[in-house]
């Protein structure tokens, strides 16, 4: 199972599994509106550059059938392959979305420049995401809600937060 984009690509989704006979794959999207994986759209299998013939929604996951994958079997050998696109390519749900991978390792300070730590990990929670900051201080977890997240610069490495009363308690 592939776990990191190829360099200059963000992988927008993972093959889980064929889907009927036609060579169409139930698809985990990376992104909630999955809109890099909508018809028409190019979209790299594998590192072989494939065209989105159909997508539609199906409890939870996407069925897309992609240009060159006709029967069961070829779609046997997507299974657990990351769907890529490159990066200067990728459609974002909104300017304030983010891959989890864009986030990993950037500086978390809050806005009076209290250094926290690096995100370590990102935990989605169905309501908001959580950030695992880890620092000198032990772990510490940022929910990512617009009262809290100030800034994310991805180009300095750095996020700016507004901590909730009692969200530093705990750090020495």
């Amino acid at each position: 199972m592939d776990t990191e984009p190829r360099e200059g690509f963000t992988a927008v989704g993972r093959v889980l599994r064929p889907h009927a006979l036609r060579g169409e794959l139930r698809v985990e999207a990376f992104s909630q509106t999955a809109r890099n994986i909508q018809r028409g759209r190019p979209i790299y299998l594998d590192g072989v550059r494939r065209i989105v013939q159909e997508a539609r929604n199906d409890r939870g996951a996407w069925i897309v059938r992609l240009g060159g994958i006709t029967d069961r079997t070829a779609a046997e050998h997507a299974r657990g392959k990351l769907l890529e696109v490159p990066d200067a390519e990728v459609i974002r749900d909104d300017d304030e979305s983010y891959f989890v991978h864009e986030l990993i390792g950037l500086r978390v300070v809050t806005n009076t420049g209290q250094e926290l730590g690096t995100i370590g990990d990102v935990i989605s929670t169905g309501a908001n995401d959580v950030w695992v900051v880890r620092g000198s201080n032990g772990e510490l977890m940022v929910p990512a809600i617009a009262d809290v997240i100030e800034r994310v610069d991805t180009a300095a490495g750095v996020v700016i937060i507004t901590p909730l009363v009692g969200m530093l308690d705990n750090s020495k």
